[in-house]
């Protein structure tokens, strides 16, 4: 199921509507200019002090080592799927202030923001995008060699939207499952917390 558009309440620019994480991809690599592109809108996204605490560990499908290397830090049922991406990103969070050395509580946050700045590329280039909690940490820190000061964010596979019919069934039905949100009451608050916006 390549297409899956957000049953949203109002309208919302469409790219943002399509975006959605699917579990099947068409082993298939990207190009350096895709990855390049994914790369650079990262580049761009905003940051407290401007300080753009990310980093990304990238592992292109037709370079197999690497390739190999980062999807063994996944977990065992991410990997099921995952093989078939044509690039996985490890995004990272330096948790210190480049000037100053203090902490930085925004790394995380910031570092979100920049990656997903890659996925709506992604989504752009007409490539599908998802991102994996499910990854050891620890594993890939000691693999990687990444400082201290660093916390290891999250795995992203981005790739060519796949036939979900090749998935096994317990993933085919996850990847054809609805998509559900909270309403907007329970997040856009006005006055208090808790108290929600008032809605059309």
């Amino acid at each position: 199921m390549s297409a899956k558009p957000a049953p949203t309440s109002v309208e919302i620019h469409s790219l943002i509507q399509h975006r959605w994480s699917p579990l099947s991809f068409r082993p298939e690599p990207l190009t350096k200019l895709q990855i390049i592109q994914i790369c650079e809108a990262a580049r761009w996204a905003p940051s407290s002090y401007n300080d753009q605490p990310w980093s990304f560990l990238l592992a292109p499908r037709d370079d197999q080592a690497a390739f190999e290397k980062l999807l063994g830090c996944l977990m065992e049922a991410n990997q099921s799927w995952a093989k078939n991406c044509g690039l996985l990103v490890l995004a990272v969070a330096r948790t210190t202030l480049k000037k100053t050395g203090k902490p930085n509580k925004f790394g995380l946050h910031d570092t979100g923001m920049a990656t997903f700045s890659m996925m709506l590329q992604a989504e752009a280039l007409g490539l599908r995008a998802h991102a994996m909690g499910g990854f050891n940490a620890v594993h890939a820190r000691a693999m990687y060699a990444i400082p201290e000061n660093c916390e290891l964010a999250s795995v992203i596979a981005f790739g060519h939207p796949g036939d979900a019919s090749n998935l096994p069934d317990d993933l085919r039905t996850r990847d054809a499952s609805s998509r559900e949100r909270q309403p907007l009451s329970q997040m856009a608050f006005i006055g208090k917390f808790g108290e929600p916006f008032p809605l059309p």
